[in-house]
């Protein structure tokens, strides 16, 4: 596989360096032209790196891509209180994490998120409508013992001298605690932290916020607890700040969270409701029991039963609390609006051991939002359509919530905007519901590897809505997107940080390449081949931590075929690809073409002949013939019968051609 046969990889470039040159042109070249012949310096084994090797040596990864059989990773558990003053926008909470040490080191610092610093001065500007001051934290303990703030100096003294102070260093949304004594490998801690914050302004922050709009306040709330920071098997300590641009890398823990908010305030939130019998109205369990029976979209809360309670009893002093549990979630989040609709609809999908399960679906939107009548119908379809074509969705509900985030996902939740056209509502939709797929069940970083997680979504995103919107060709924008910058100097390797990429070469190589680059990939691998190797890395990597060549060592392994010639040059650098047909002229027995590598990077040739009368004959040149360094010219003939009418090269653009203009032939 990828890691260990570099030596075997190397030797079939050499050899193929010592073969004959490429096959000639049948055609003349144009005026003034010369065939390539340079070798293809980007036809190179795939580099693990040292942390990526380390952990094959400590067993944590495997060669195969599978979890390695000493694999590890940290186990966590929360309790959180929180509440919610709509009016003053003021979020104040207390939570209590057990943190397992299962690493077999022991640790002496670790590091909370406190992603709410994003909406301070030092990132905003003083006078930005987003800087809210930040967290504050009015308590921090470890295993019962206080602990305060340190400055710089302090930290740094304390960390080199080794002493065994407790205290944490706060820069920007990283804070760095040093332990009063070590958390020994197999060993467990418990922190307890308390906090408040100003929720931000939607308008002006990204992933979560406020929002007064069609008649009623809506909160999207997200990076809203400290968080404990991912410690791993390949880097260790993930210390990774919260700029606003890259996403996260979340350990897996369980959660148990109580929201208090005023009665009449609806939440749909990451876990199940455990008490909804003691805080909805009959009615409204009643209309959530006939929505899990029946096929159709129930609505639960209509405008009409918003009253003084909405959905809720009355609560205590006017205050209702929401309790939801969750387990094997990487994070928690939360949408909340006393002028929500609620509308429910089930969604089936395979059960463990045959037969199917039910997945709630719930829409809490704001009247006047368009076509959100339609997003939990819209909800179910992704679910069930993603379930098909990956592994089953693992969680008992989805809840998608209408407010000023465009689009956001987080475990059984997901943050929608308001596009105006019905098919971007539903391209949204799904796209956040296949997030719950990668990174809410694959656990991979994001910021890191962007591509993992928005890349994979625009693919299977792709693929549902050609099922809804068969008329509609989904691949055209990620394909032409990528291509504009294709081989240029805006364009990034799909392996750099994301924080470190802006503007269209971010949205390129999170998103559009790697979405486009599947796509590739499934036409090489055949659809049935290709996602059995995306079910077995889903299935295997399910609430764990995968690397890229996990990934591309498992395709590997499913497919039995060598891919280094395709994920090295395409994740690792910006070259293009680009054949052309080189001539065309017919024989006895059909019409033989020859095909040109004029780019930096092979692929499969697909050529496609039309005949008078409108007959295709498809032939393929493998990538094999390709694979010499030198070979820049492939014929072959393609046996048909009756006058050619057209030639062409991948006529359904499955590779990313940067030219076309040259992949046609008519006489």
């Amino acid at each position: 596989m990828i890691i260990l046969r570099h030596a075997a990889m190397l030797a079939v470039l050499v050899l193929g360096a010592c073969a004959p040159a490429g096959e000639p042109i049948i055609a003349p070249l144009p005026q003034g032209a010369a065939l390539d012949t340079a070798g293809r310096p980007y036809l190179r084994p795939v580099e693990a790196g040292e942390a990526y090797e380390a952990a094959l040596q400590a067993g944590t990864r495997s060669p195969t891509g599978a979890p390695g059989p000493r694999y590890w990773q940290q186990g966590v558990r929360y309790s959180i209180q929180a509440s919610l003053d709509p009016e003053s926008r003021r979020l104040t909470g207390s939570e209590r994490i057990v943190y397992h040490n299962r690493s077999p080191n022991e640790l002496r610092q670790v590091v909370f998120n406190l992603y709410q610093n994003l909406f301070t001065e030092e990132f905003t500007g003083r006078a930005s409508p987003a800087n809210t001051g930040g967290i504050t934290l009015t308590r921090f303990e470890f295993n019962r013992q206080a602990v305060g703030p340190l400055s710089r100096q302090q930290f740094e003294s304390n960390e080199r001298e080794n002493r065994p102070s407790v205290g944490y260093l706060t820069t920007g949304t990283l804070s760095r605690v040093l332990l009063p004594s070590p958390i020994a490998s197999g060993d467990s801690a418990v922190f307890e932290v308390e906090w408040n914050f100003r929720v931000p302004p939607g308008q002006a922050a990204p992933r979560t916020g406020y929002e007064d709009a069609l008649g009623g306040r809506v909160f999207q709330i997200a990076q809203w607890y400290p968080q404990i920071a991912v410690y791993d098997d390949v880097v260790g300590l993930d210390v990774t700040p919260y700029r606003g641009q890259g996403e996260f890398y979340l350990e897996y823990g369980d959660f148990d969270v109580a929201l208090t908010l005023p009665a009449g305030w609806t939440v749909g939130a990451t876990g199940e409701l455990v008490n909804a019998d003691e805080i909805l109205r009959p009615e409204v369990r009643q209309r959530l029991a006939a929505a899990a029976a029946t096929d159709s979209t129930v609505t639960v809360l209509p405008r009409g039963e918003w009253g003084q309670t909405g959905a809720t009893t009355g609560g205590t002093d006017g205050r209702v609390t929401w309790r939801f549990r969750a387990r094997d979630v990487r994070d928690v989040a939360w949408a909340t609006s006393n002028r929500y609709v609620w509308d429910a609809r089930r969604a089936e999908v395979a059960a463990p051991g045959g037969g199917t399960r039910t997945v709630m679906v719930h829409a809490l939107y704001r009247p006047g939002a368009p076509h959100w009548n339609e997003a939990a119908r819209f909800g179910e379809h992704g679910t069930e359509f993603h379930s098909r074509l990956l592994v089953p969705y693992a969680y008992p509900h989805l809840t998608i919530s209408e407010g000023p985030i465009y689009g956001m996902e987080y475990p059984m939740v997901i943050f929608i905007g308001r596009p105006t056209a019905r098919l971007e509502l539903y391209q949204v939709i799904t796209h956040e519901i296949g997030h719950e797929w990668y990174p809410m069940m694959v656990g991979q970083d994001e910021a890191a590897f962007a591509w993992m997680d928005e890349g994979f979504t625009t693919y299977i995103e792709s693929r549902a809505v050609a099922d809804l919107f068969p008329d509609f060709d989904p691949w055209q924008e990620p394909r032409t997107t990528y291509l504009a910058i294709a081989g240029n100097k805006g364009e990034v390797p799909l392996m750099r940080h994301i924080d470190l990429v802006f503007g269209q070469p971010w949205g390129v190589s999170a998103y559009y390449k790697p979405g486009t680059l599947l796509r590739s990939l499934q036409r090489i691998l055949g659809d049935s081949v290709f996602l059995e190797g995306m079910r077995t890395y889903t299935r295997e990597w399910m609430f764990k931590h995968p690397y890229p060549l996990d990934f591309f060592n498992t395709m590997e392994r499913v497919s039995g075929r060598e891919l280094d010639w395709f994920f090295y040059p395409f994740w690792y650098r910006t070259v293009t690809l680009d054949q052309s047909i080189g001539g065309v002229r017919p024989t006895p027995g059909g019409v033989e073409v020859t095909v040109r590598d004029v780019g930096q990077v092979p692929a499969p040739t697909e050529i496609v002949v039309t005949i008078a009368g409108g007959q295709r004959v498809t032939e393929t040149i493998p990538i094999e013939r390709w694979l010499n360094p030198s070979t820049r010219s492939v014929t072959v003939t393609v046996p048909v019968s009756g006058a050619v009418t057209r030639v062409e090269l991948d006529p359904e653009h499955y590779f990313p051609d940067v030219n076309r203009r040259n992949n046609v032939w008519t006489p």
